[in-house]
């Protein structure tokens, strides 16, 4: 894209309240001459983040490489999302810049043939050492075993300040869930690890944005019913958004808006390789 169009671009998106990222494979800025140009440029653009592909192993030079972009980047106030990354080890505490990377086996894997399990680790493993692109939420063939809703909750539950989606744009607002995806925050000012949760069997997790909380379960390949009463919830009336399966199919979803107390406790039933997910908020 020629410069003109893509300063065009930057601001359109910007008058719409939308910051343009733009990616970059990391071995054309292993130089610090080019480095510094492709920074300088995202900065003249306005351009907010660059997402560094194919890191790809741990010698040295790379992990330094690591340490040296998240610099130069800063120096222009340029967010960074490592891709084709190790797993963080506590970098953003030095460049609070990063905000995401990969570092977790998500959905670009075509090659995985069950996603259940693996996802019902994820939580209690890769998650503790940091945020991780995942890049969640597919309602198409790769998603495998899993159910749409399970996709959806996959969003609440991993996670990353850039909540990359994979799926196409157009199946998202075509989904009878649409509502509820779009209010799934990328930053969470709470996490509650729930009872029912057990690695690799179910990962149940309640989270605060704001006032608002989300309930979000994944199960793994056993079927089950969780009893959960959200203790977690303020006293009062609360409007709840919710989104599950299907009875005997994983290819749809249903979502609906309903009203309850306080902690008053539900009954879940999760297929396998299933999920739930509930927004709660307006206390009254």
């Amino acid at each position: 894209m020629e410069l003109g169009r893509a300063s065009g671009f930057v601001e359109y998106s910007r008058a719409l309240g939308i910051g343009i990222w733009l990616w970059k494979d990391s071995r054309a800025i292993r130089d610090a001459g080019a480095r510094r140009q492709f920074f300088e440029l995202c900065q003249s653009l306005g351009v907010v983040g660059a997402k560094i592909d194919f890191l790809d192993h741990e010698a040295k030079d790379v992990i330094d490489l690591y340490r040296t972009i998240l610099r130069d980047a800063a120096i222009h106030h340029v967010m960074v999302n490592f891709h084709g990354a190790n797993k963080p080890a506590g970098e953003t505490r030095t460049w609070p810049n990063e905000l995401t990377r990969e570092g977790v086996y998500g959905l670009e894997h075509r090659a995985m043939q069950a996603w259940s399990q693996h996802n019902a680790t994820l939580p209690f493993t890769r998650y503790l050492a940091g945020p991780g692109d995942y890049t969640p939420l597919v309602f198409g063939e790769r998603r495998r075993e899993t159910s749409w809703a399970h996709q959806i909750a996959t969003a609440a539950v991993f996670t990353s300040p850039l909540l990359v989606y994979g799926g196409h744009p157009q199946s998202l607002l075509d989904s009878p869930a649409v509502e509820i995806i779009r209010s799934i925050p990328a930053v969470w000012d709470e996490t509650l690890v729930l009872p029912p949760s057990a690695i690799g069997e179910v990962a149940a997790l309640a989270r605060r944005s704001g006032a608002a909380w989300f309930l979000a379960i994944l199960n793994g390949p056993t079927a089950r019913t969780v009893r959960l009463r959200p203790e977690f919830l303020p006293p009062g009336r609360h409007d709840v958004l919710t989104v599950a399966d299907v009875r005997r199919t994983r290819r749809r979803s249903r979502s609906g808006a309903r009203r309850c107390r306080d902690r008053s406790a539900s009954r879940l039933s999760c297929g396998p390789e299933a999920a739930s997910s509930r927004g709660f908020a307006n206390p009254r």
